[in-house]
């Protein structure tokens, strides 16, 4: 899977543009603050998914304008296909292939990336919500009903939720609330398998990756903790147990306290939390592991590699782990910025654009 041809109209900093990359490796080269990331993203929001910074839809559309238009090519399955995207104060509506326009979220698993910043470190360090978004951002892409699942579950934990606050109000809430629980735990179960199954494809490529990155000095493991199954199967009469017991706990708080939308991602080096005890330096480690395990699991389970975003991490590692980290993205479409583009050339065959005040230019 590559990118053919990408243009942008009235995109943040861009007024127009057209970048028309090499399958194999390419570097955007230029100065902080020039739109290189904002690149970087634009080609993200192809999978479908949010962006991978902060910030709404309509933060995405140049400042004046009333709409920003993506459009795309790609190589996958065999065929040359295109992709359309505006985004506008209505939020972001796309169409593949001069199809019917849909909602962004539907063009999950038809282009698929995996992007690295140096916010991913946020996967370590941060909060479970980050970890369970990058369990959530994959899954989408690779699974062709997680999405449906996802969007299921969400929308029973809002009805739940809003049960649980008017259950001091209304007498009949809490006896919808045990039905509506059969339907919640079932499709809580159907999300923490998804994630339990990738999680665990995912770890012995993780630990692979980090082994040769740290030089065998610590080994990395991680483990889907969930709230309302524990380290059991996850069956939806297990959940249904839970959500019971925490009732009361529920009703007081006025919202779920359980669920997958509470569970985490547990990382540990040598048995310790990485995020309590890890360095910079093994942290930032584990983030890059984990992110190539994402690309090989992707690669195993669609058959097509993914393409390869990398927005200025190289010059946060050791030349060891640049080293590593060039010769991992070899044979997949990568997209790499950088202030220096030498970091990249003398290490691959990479064809160099020069990103200066939003306008892309080759060298």
């Amino acid at each position: 899977m590559y990118l053919t041809n990408h243009s942008l109209t009235d995109y943040r900093n861009v007024a127009s543009l057209r970048f028309l990359p090499d399958a194999g490796v390419n570097v955007i080269c230029g100065d902080n603050g020039h739109g290189k990331t904002n690149l970087l993203e634009s080609v993200f929001l192809l999978t479908g998914a949010r962006s991978f910074r902060s910030g709404k839809d309509l933060s995405l559309v140049r400042r004046g304008c009333s709409f920003s238009i993506i459009d795309s090519g790609f190589f996958s399955e065999g065929r040359e296909q295109s992709l359309r995207m505006t985004i506008s104060e209505k939020g972001r509506s796309a169409s593949l292939n001069k199809g019917t326009e849909k909602k962004a979220a539907a063009l999950a698993g038809s282009f698929c990336c995996v992007v690295f910043s140096p916010e991913h470190l946020e996967l370590i360090k941060g909060s479970p919500d980050a970890r369970r978004r990058f369990l959530d951002t994959a899954l989408c892409q690779v699974s062709p009903g997680y999405l449906a699942a996802l969007k299921t579950y969400t929308r029973l934990l809002n009805q739940r939720n809003s049960l649980l606050k008017d259950s001091y109000s209304i007498g009949a809430a809490m006896e919808l609330l045990e039905v509506y629980d059969e339907q919640f735990a079932a499709a809580a179960a159907a999300v923490t398998q998804a994630r339990r199954k990738f999680t665990t494809e995912l770890l012995p490529k993780a630990q692979e990756s980090y082994r040769l990155i740290s030089n065998g000095r610590e080994q990395l493991y991680f483990r889907y903790l969930s709230t309302l199954f524990g380290e059991g199967p996850a069956e939806p009469e297990q959940a249904l147990t839970a959500l019971r017991d925490a009732r009361g706990a529920d009703q007081k708080s006025g919202f779920s306290t359980l669920g997958p939308h509470r569970d985490d991602l547990a990382v540990e080096l040598d048995g310790e939390s990485a995020r309590q005890f890890g360095s910079q330096g093994q942290q930032r480690s584990a983030v890059l592991s984990l992110k190539l395990a994402e690309s090989e699991l992707m690669y195993d389970r669609l058959g097509e590699r993914p393409v390869l975003l990398l927005d200025d991490v190289l010059s946060e590692l050791d030349p060891n782990r640049q080293d590593y980290l060039i010769e991992k993205v070899i044979g997949s479409q990568a997209i790499i910025t950088c202030c220096e583009p030498e970091l990249v050339v003398r290490r691959a065959d990479a064809r160099v654009f020069r990103m200066e005040n939003g306008a892309l230019s080759a060298l």
